[in-house]
């Protein structure tokens, strides 16, 4: 069995991540270590890899889901983060959850992704695939950005306001949530979008299917707004920039913790109930 540990810059994760090798290798299983900072340099070879154990918290989770999609290659999260909402496992747990996990008691969970393209001008660029959320919004010194959304090629509404949220449904407990929007179950496949802070009483989430195409159309002046993907990367958009968002061909394969629902998660994370 490959192992890939994906893990967090920093000093207490280094820990966390030596732990965590000297389990697996009680198990005959020498794990590789890949440091998430590197990443964005060069990539690790997931070929051939079975497992790719996160290190760290709900950020690295998501680098590392973006790595791992692409291949099929399954992952754990072991929470060393503040938050922990994606990586579920804390290190007490991990033994308990790997040894289910390689008796094959436990099934990896099928989260859906976004896919994200730009088109500027006649040109199309594909940006990548994103496990929580595709942002338009606002510079830092910008006032209110106009975004036009299109359902299936119709034009249905124009936000005046912060920005438009595109989320999965594993996205609707992130920035989604805090903009307003309700709580998708992770696991149901669904388009979730959400207005930020506009500048009407009428304009409402909305939850489409998840073969709809959304396109987030900026009316803004150039640099008056600003794409964020997954909360990690980024670019400034023109004016009449067309962000196109819909339902990746990849999805994230993630083992949850046997000992926690998504409920129980909810109330112990965000004080749900």
């Amino acid at each position: 069995m490959r192992v890939l540990l994906f893990v967090k810059d920093s000093q207490r994760a280094m820990e966390v991540s030596q732990k965590v090798a000297q389990l697996m290798r009680s198990y005959s299983i020498d794990p590789e270590v890949f440091v998430n900072e590197r990443s964005k340099k060069e990539k690790p070879t997931l070929k051939g890899t079975d497992l790719l154990v996160v290190v760290g918290g709900d950020g690295t989770f998501l680098a590392g889901a973006r790595l791992a999609s692409k291949e099929g290659v399954p992952l754990l999260g072991i929470n060393v983060g503040r938050f922990g909402f994606l990586t579920e496992v804390e290190l007490e747990e991990a033994e308990e959850v790997f040894k289910l996990l390689l008796e094959s008691r436990i099934e990896p969970q099928k989260r859906m992704m976004l896919s994200a393209s730009l088109l500027r001008g006649s040109e199309e660029l594909y940006l990548g695939d994103y496990l929580n959320d595709v942002v338009v919004s606002k510079e830092s010194l910008a006032r209110m950005v106009e975004v036009e959304i299109e359902l299936q090629g119709e034009r249905v509404l124009r936000v005046y306001g912060d920005g438009v949220i595109v989320s999965t449904p594993t996205g609707s407990t992130a920035y989604a949530l805090s903009a307003g929007g309700p709580i998708l179950y992770p696991l149901m496949e669904a388009l979730l979008f959400v207005p930020i802070c506009p500048h009407t009483l009428s304009n409402r989430p909305l939850v489409v299917p998840p073969n709809f195409e959304i396109r987030l159309v900026n009316l803004s002046e150039d640099h008056m707004a600003y794409l964020t993907l997954d909360g990690q990367e980024g670019m400034s958009l023109r004016r009449g920039d067309t962000v196109i968002v819909k339902k990746s061909k990849h999805s994230c394969l993630m083992y949850p913790n046997p000992s926690r629902s998504f409920f129980s998660i909810l109330k112990e994370k965000l004080r749900w109930g």
